[in-house]
C-alpha cells in the first residue's frame, strides 16, 4: 500500500517487509523480506541496501510490538510522520485512556486489572496489538475492556502537531469476531456525531503532537460514540481515498480532501490452510497476492480486493461478489496434502518428549514416529496425528460436551474442503503386506502413491482418479494404524510408490489400543460419512464444508474390543453436518440414507458384529461405517434436513461403562 501510493506520486521507493508480496514489486526498486521487524532483521535488511540514498522512513503496520525497533531507525534516519516517542505514547493503552479521560472523550470501560463486576461481558485485549489481533487469547499482557454494541468505524485525519484536517469518515468489519477485515470510505455517522468526533481530534492532536497520517478506531450507535484506540501511522483506509496522501504525509500538507468515487477494500483470509497454486490467475482488482506455492495457515490473510463505485451499495455488492469468486477459485485449485502436513510432523519430532512419543530412524532413512507401541503417545499426539491424516486440511479439537450421557470427552473436526481432507487424504485406503505383516495406510503419501499398469502411471487407489487429484512433493507421510513398526520391505514399497527416497518418507504408527490411536480414529467421523456418501453416489463436488464429533472412547488392551470401541462412538454417537449444493430433495435424501442405523447390521457393538463374521471386514454391510445422526444443509436454499439419532444405552455397552 505504501510503496504504491509513494511510486504513483513520483517517489524512488525502497522496501523492508515481513510479506514482500508479489504486487509490491510493481512498485519498488528493490525490496528484503524479513521474518520480523526485529533490530537484528532490521539490520540485515539495510546492509542489502547500503548502496541506496535514503533521504527518509515511513514506517506502516507492526510496530506496535517492536517500538524499539523505531527507535533503532531514529537514529540513522530522518523518520516521517510521528516520532518513536509519541508511536509509543500512544500505544501505551494506560497513558491513552488517562488521557481521554482527562479530554472528557467517551470510551468503553476499561481496566488494567481484573474487573470485579462479572455481570457485564468483558473483552481481554492485548497491550501491544493491531487490527484486533490477539482479543480474548488470555495473553499475560493485557487489559480488559467492555464489549459495547455497536458499528465499527474509523477517521483518516492529517495531523502537523496543531490541528487535524480530517480526510474522511470509514466503516469496518470483521474476520470472525474482532479481526480486521475490511473498510470503506462512507459511515453511517450523523452530521452531529461527525462534528463530535473533530472536537476530539483537535484535542488528542495537540495533546500528543501527532503527525502525519492517523485514523481513530470507535465504535458508534445512533446515539453514542466510544474511542478504541488510534493507529499512529498511515493506515489500511488511505487505499479508498485516492488523493495525494503520501506527499501529505511528508508534508503536512494536503491541498484537498475531496474524492469523487465510493471505495471498499476487503482483506481475504484463508477459510482452511492452503498453498496458493502455481499460475494463479488474480484479478485486477486484487492486490497483496503473495507468491506462487506459498502457504497460507488457517485464518491467515490471503490478499485483498478493492472495489469503487459511484455509488456505495454497488461498491460492496461487487466486493461481495468478486471476494466469493476469488474464494471459490482458489478453492477449486488444491493443495498439496503432503506440505501442508509438514509442519505438524515436525512438531510431532520437535515436542517428542512432550507428546510421549518416540523418533527412530530407520537403516534406510525413513523415519518412524511411535506413537503407542513403545512410547505412551497420549490424546494431544493423536489430535496432532488426526489434523496429519487430513492433509492439514482441517481443524481437529478435543473438548468437553453434554450431548452423551455418560461420555463428555469428545473429539470436533472441521474441514472446509471435506472431499480432499477426508477422501483425499484421511481415508485408511492403502492396502499394505509382507508376509504376516498387514496395515491400512491413511494420511497424505496415498496422494503422491502410483504404480504401472499397462504401461501407464496411475493412482495406486481408484479414487483419486475420481478426485482428479495427484499431490507431488519432495517428502510424504503416512499414517499406519497398527501395534507393530512396518518392515523394511513395505517402508521401500511406500517409498517408491511416492517417488520418493526412504529418507524423504515419515510413518505414524499408532496402535488402537493407545490413546493417540483413538483419537485418530474417533477423528474420522466426518470421513466415514464422506466416505458413505460417495459410496451413495452423491456428487462429491456439491459437498462444500463438513464438521462432525463424537466421544472419545476409553482404551482396551484387547485390539478387538478397542476397535470395536472406537467404531462404536461415530456409530452410535458420531454427530456430522454436511453442507452442500444442488436440490433441496438431493440433500434430504442424503441425510435420511446417512446415518449408521440405515444398516442391516445396526443394532450391536462392533465387536460383536465383527466375532460374528468371523472378524472378516468385507462380510459386514459397508452402509454401517457412518455417523449415528447428521444434519445435511442445502447452502442454495438455506434449508436443513435431520436424520438419525445417538444411542447412549449401546454407547455404555461399547465402552463398558
Amino acid at each position: 500500500m505504501l510503496a504504491q501510493a509513494a511510486k504513483c506520486e513520483g517517489y524512488d521507493v525502497l522496501v523492508i517487509d515481513c510479506f514482500a508480496d508479489v504486487d509490491t514489486f510493481r512498485y519498488a526498486e528493490k525490496i528484503v523480506r524479513i521474518d520480523s521487524l526485529s533490530i537484528p532483521n532490521l539490520t540485515s535488511a539495510l546492509a542489502e541496501l547500503a548502496n541506496y540514498k535514503i533521504t527518509a522512513v515511513v514506517y506502516g503496520s507492526g510496530f506496535e510490538s517492536h517500538v524499539e525497533s523505531l527507535y533503532f531507525l531514529q537514529t540513522r534516519f530522518h523518520i516521517m510522520g510521528n516520532s518513536p516517542a509519541v508511536f509509543e505514547r500512544v500505544q501505551n493503552k494506560r497513558e491513552f485512556f488517562t488521557t481521554l479521560d482527562y479530554l472528557k472523550i467517551p470510551y468503553p470501560e476499561t481496566h488494567f486489572s481484573f474487573p470485579i463486576d462479572h455481570s457485564k461481558n468483558w473483552l481481554s485485549k492485548p497491550l501491544k496489538g493491531q487490527g484486533g489481533v490477539g482479543i480474548n487469547s488470555q495473553k499475560m499482557d493485557i487489559y480488559w475492556q467492555h464489549f459495547c454494541d455497536g458499528k465499527s468505524g474509523s477517521v483518516l485525519f492529517l495531523a502537523n502537531g496543531k490541528k487535524a484536517v480530517v480526510i474522511g469518515f470509514n466503516s469496518q468489519w470483521t474476520h470472525g469476531d474482532f479481526l480486521f477485515s475490511g473498510i470503506s470510505n462512507f459511515s453511517y455517522l450523523s452530521d452531529f456525531q461527525k462534528k463530535h468526533i473533530q472536537s476530539w481530534l483537535q484535542s488528542v492532536v495537540k495533546y500528543f503532537d501527532l503527525r502525519g497520517l492517523n485514523s481513530l478506531d470507535f465504535l458508534h450507535t445512533e446515539n453514542d460514540i466510544f474511542v478504541l484506540e488510534i493507529n499512529p501511522r498511515p493506515s489500511a483506509s488511505l487505499q479508498n481515498y485516492e488523493l495525494p496522501l503520501f506527499k501529505a504525509h511528508l508534508t503536512l500538507n494536503l491541498e484537498s480532501t475531496h474524492t469523487s468515487d465510493f471505495s471498499a477494500y476487503q482483506i481475504i483470509y484463508a477459510s482452511h490452510s492452503l498453498i496458493i497454486p502455481q499460475n494463479f490467475h488474480w484479478p485486477e482488482n486484487c492486490q497483496d497476492f503473495p507468491q506462487d506455492g506459498a502457504i497460507i495457515p488457517k485464518n491467515q490473510p490471503i490478499c485483498s480486493i478493492i472495489e469503487r463505485s459511484s455509488k456505495s451499495k454497488i461498491a460492496l455488492k461487487k466486493l461481495k461478489i468478486n471476494t466469493k469468486q476469488l474464494e471459490e477459485n482458489l478453492r477449486m485449485n488444491q493443495a498439496s496434502v503432503n506440505k501442508l502436513t509438514q509442519p505438524l510432523v515436525q512438531e510431532l519430532i520437535t515436542n517428542a518428549a512432550k507428546l510421549r512419543v518416540g523418533i527412530e530412524v530407520l537403516d534406510n532413512g525413513c523415519t518412524i514416529i511411535d506413537a503407542g507401541i513403545n512410547h505412551t503417545g497420549g490424546l494431544e499426539a493423536g489430535r496432532i496425528i488426526a489434523e496429519i491424516c487430513l492433509g492439514g486440511m482441517g481443524t481437529v479439537t478435543i473438548s468437553h460436551s453434554q450431548y452423551t450421557t455418560n461420555w463428555p470427552l469428545s473429539v470436533n473436526v472441521h474441514t472446509g474442503n471435506p472431499v480432499l481432507g477426508c477422501l483425499g487424504s484421511q481415508y485408511a485406503g492403502w492396502s499394505l503386506s509382507h508376509e504376516k505383516y498387514y496395515a491400512l495406510g491413511s494420511g497424505p503419501a496415498r496422494a503422491m502413491a502410483t504404480k504401472q499398469k499397462d504401461g501407464q502411471t496411475i493412482p495406486v487407489e481408484e479414487i483419486y482418479q475420481e478426485l482428479a487429484y495427484h499431490d507431488e512433493g519432495d517428502t510424504a507421510t503416512l499414517v499406519i494404524e497398527n501395534d507393530a513398526v512396518p518392515p523394511l520391505a513395505i517402508v521401500e514399497k511406500v517409498a517408491e510408490a511416492c517417488g520418493i527416497s526412504p529418507g524423504k518418507l515419515t510413518i505414524i504408527v499408532t496402535p488402537t489400543s493407545s490413546l493417540a490411536g483413538g483419537v485418530q480414529v474417533v477423528a474420522r467421523v466426518l470421513e466415514v460419512a464422506m466416505h458413505k456418501a460417495h459410496a451413495l453416489h452423491f456428487p462429491l463436488e456439491n459437498i462444500v464444508d463438513g464438521s462432525g464429533s463424537a466421544p472419545l472412547c476409553p482404551p482396551h488392551p484387547n485390539f478387538v474390543k478397542a476397535m470395536g470401541r472406537t467404531n462404536d462412538a461415530i456409530l452410535f454417537a458420531g454427530q456430522v453436518h454436511l453442507f452442500v449444493k444442488g436440490s433441496d430433495e438431493a440433500a434430504e435424501k442424503l441425510a435420511n440414507e446417512l446415518p449408521s442405523s440405515t444398516s442391516k447390521d445396526y443394532g450391536k457393538p462392533f465387536a460383536e458384529i465383527f466375532k460374528a463374521c468371523n472378524y472378516d471386514f468385507f462380510k459386514i454391510d459397508a452402509m454401517l461405517f457412518s455417523p449415528a445422526s447428521v444434519i445435511v444443509t442445502a447452502v442454495d436454499s438455506g434449508k436443513s434436513f435431520r436424520a438419525g439419532k445417538l444411542d447412549n444405552a449401546l454407547l455404555d455397552l461399547s465402552f463398558g461403562a
